[in-house]
């Protein structure tokens, strides 16, 4: 099973930064280990204003390079400049391809048209510098690479992801007697695992219900989620001339409503 999602609130690093009176830290390096989905980056660069000026390298370590690509184009649409999205747009766009199995035609457009770019970024450093300077594949291995882009390729077109099917196949076997009172299943986890905890409160059950159904956590009245989001798409891997995967194996009750 895959954790597309970590078990812990994003954080500001420089929070937790033991500062001595009077010696400045020009530079800092940070070492993020099995982040999973960028959290803790896009938390420490937003409150940068809040800290002394200084660089801030972050080391990312993941045990696979599924990771690696999903946080990419995460980071490639949180900072993407006003004139090309807007903020409502962007946080949804955002918020879709963070944690929805389905998602708006409209995203997919993104996804794939980010892709093509991804591609690019890790097959010429120069346009990884141009269009994500803030980004280095410099310590992966060529193998890796090759991972990577064959991941952003599966993201352009690929019709044998049924992301519907195999959600309720996990569901299935995870619940299995159970799944025909799932409703009650999911009534107990929400009450007993998720309320209780700092934030919990705040989730709605008819949305975090929804989720544990379908594996769509955000929804807009004037939308509908219709399309498969391939970021989801575990262990990509060539099959003759033909991009497959091993379906959708993250997990389908972690929290991660509490990561914001």
């Amino acid at each position: 099973m895959q954790m597309w999602w970590g078990y812990t609130p994003a954080i500001d690093f420089q929070e937790y930064l033991i500062e001595t009176k009077g010696v400045e830290i020009p530079v800092l390096n940070i070492l993020v280990v099995y982040g999973a989905d960028a959290r803790h980056i896009l938390q420490t660069v937003a409150k940068k204003y809040r800290h002394p000026r200084r660089k801030i390298n972050f080391y990312v370590v993941e045990p696979l390079v599924d990771f690696v690509a999903k946080q990419m184009l995460l980071l490639t649409a949180a900072l993407e400049p006003p004139h090309v999205l807007g903020l409502q747009e962007k946080a949804r766009l955002w918020m879709e391809i963070y944690g929805n199995l389905l998602v708006r035609p409209s995203t997919v457009n993104y996804i794939v048209q980010k892709s093509r770019q991804l591609v690019l970024m890790v097959t010429d450093e120069s346009y990884l510098d141009f269009r994500l300077p803030l980004v280095r594949l410099n310590f992966m291995k060529f193998k890796e690479l090759d991972a990577l882009e064959s991941i952003f390729h599966f993201w352009q077109n690929n019709t044998l992801f049924n992301s519907v099917f195999m959600w309720d196949i996990r569901l299935r076997r995870s619940l299995g007697v159970r799944y025909d009172h799932r409703d009650g299943v999911f009534d107990w986890d929400y009450q007993m695992q998720l309320k209780p905890k700092p934030g919990g409160e705040r989730v709605n059950y008819q949305e975090y219900k929804h989720w544990r159904e379908t594996g769509v956590a955000f929804t807009w009245i004037e939308t509908e989620n219709t399309e498969p989001n391939l970021t989801f798409a575990s262990g990509v891997s060539a099959k003759g001339e033909k991009l497959v995967s091993l379906g959708y194996l993250g997990n389908i009750d972690n929290y991660f409503y509490l990561e914001y």
